[in-house]
Order: C-alpha cells, then structure tokens, then sequence
C-alpha cells in the first residue's frame, strides 16, 4: 500500500508511536526495542495512516540511533505517513537545519515544533513542509499539552488561543485562496478538556495532534467524548499503553493496536449516530 493509498479524510485517525525505550540501559536491550517495532509494523494486515517517530528515542544512541532513524523511515515511507516528534523551535537559520533533517534528508511529512520563538517557526516550517508534501504535510505546534508549567510560567498553559489564531493566520498567508485542508494544527492533551471546550478550537478547522491516550490516563472512550464538538481531524498517538517501549513481543503489539482500532472504529461509529 503506497502512501497516497491512504485518505486522510478520517475524523479520527488512530497513530503508531515508535519510542524504543528498554528496560536496561543496554544498547543490545534498545536494539531489540526497536527491531520489535518495525516487526509491529509488518504483522499489521492494516498499517497504521500515521507513524510518530519520538526523535529523542533515537538520538540518545548518537549515531546508532541516527543509523536506526533513517532505517525506519525508509522502512515505513509509502506505506505511513511519518511525523517526526522533535519539538523544534529556533531561530531562522537554525531551525532550516532542523527543518531540513526532518524533511529532505528523512522524508517525513510532518513535524511538530515549539513555538516559543515566535511566528516564523509555524510558517517556516509550514512553508517547508507544503513544499515537499503538499496535501499530506502536517505541521503540528504545541498548543496545549499534557504536560505543563504550574508555577511562575503557568501562563504558557493558557496560551493555545493565542496560538491556534497564529497557526490559522500562518496558513491563511500561504494559502490565501483556503483551497487546501489546514496543514497547520495544535497539538492538545488529552486530558486539556479546558483546551478542547474552547470556542477557539470548537469553531477552528485546525487539525489536534493529541497525546495523552492510553498509557498517560486517558481512555479512548474519554477522549472521543471529549472531542464530539469538534470537526476536525484528530489524530491520536499512542504508543506507551501498546508496546511499553517495545519491551512486548510484537505479536502481543499487534494484537493491542487492533484491539484499540476496533474500539476506536466503533466508538466512533455510535457518536455519529447519536449527533
């Protein structure tokens, strides 16, 4: 199955996350972790639309991790769209570094990035990534996540508003006509309902990248509840609650990811019939 295969129409789209985390702090032990998810992958008759590659998990192991990295997008291209997790917010110059790993020498298609530095990191990075995957790019920037400051920053928590208004405004300079679906989106926790209830989200196009499912407390069935005024596209990593790192044999993986997209599908399915 070629990426183009896949439609992204899907209201909620059910994410393969790739965070090899061993037990042990043996580079065997992660090897292992990893090759367990790219043996998922394969045992899967459906393979997931969205695979989110957590950078962070491959660069601990310096250029092994790379080697892996690299390994597991050409593995997985044309089969998944590919998000690369790196949180990337930067000055100019800097940040096309990072946009450039991400897109031309990886081939992701989407990225997610912190906007703490300003504007230009949402329409670099979107600019970028329209340029090199068109309808299928995501650019993701953190909104509201599900973890947060609680003292003396505690305000950035309260800034999603602001930032969905940024994201909207970024796409709307590089699209005027509005003719393609919003590549730009937030990223939301799962458990932010403050975020999820907010009229700036409610009435938004913007597409939710939203963690926070399975293992980190929140349950499918919370999360499509949470979620059942909103319109538009949400996609839901999980990644900790099916393979604990990878640390699971892939066939018991397997069998919890589908598990999930079967309840996913049918929840999804009474919530429709019931709007």
């Amino acid at each position: 199955m070629t990426t183009a295969q896949h439609s992204l129409s899907g209201n909620r789209i059910l994410c393969l996350g790739m965070d090899p985390m061993p037990k042990s702090a043996l580079q065997k032990d992660w090897l292992e972790c990893y090759e367990n998810h790219l043996e998922l992958f394969d045992l899967l008759e459906v393979k997931p639309k969205w695979v989110k590659l957590n950078l962070a998990f491959f660069i601990r192991w310096g250029r092994l991790g790379i080697d892996k990295l690299e390994h597991a997008c050409e593995a997985l291209s044309g089969q998944s769209f590919l998000l690369l997790d790196g949180k990337f917010g930067e000055i100019g110059n800097s940040l096309n570094q990072y946009l450039e790993f991400a897109f031309d020498h990886l081939g992701v298609d989407g990225v997610t990035v912190n906007p703490f530095m300003g504007e230009h990191i949402i329409g670099s990075a979107l600019q970028k990534a329209l340029s090199m995957r068109g309808e299928s790019a995501r650019v993701f920037v953190l909104g509201a996540t599900s973890e947060f400051p609680q003292n003396k920053l505690a305000a950035f928590q309260h800034s999603y508003s602001a930032i969905a208004e940024a994201c909207e405004e970024t796409h709307l300079a590089l699209d005027p006509s509005g003719a393609l679906a919003s590549q730009v989106g937030l990223v939301v926790g799962a458990n932010r309902a403050d975020a999820l209830s907010h009229a700036t989200l409610k009435n938004g196009k913007l597409p939710l990248l939203m963690p926070g499912v399975g293992a980190q407390g929140v349950t499918l069935t919370q999360a499509i509840s949470l979620t059942r005024d909103l319109s538009q596209e949400i996609i839901l990593p999980v990644s900790r609650g099916i393979c604990e790192g990878g640390n699971l044999k892939p066939i018991e993986m397997k069998h919890r990811f589908e598990s999930m997209q079967s309840e996913l599908e049918t929840l999804t399915s009474n919530s429709r019939r019931n709007s």
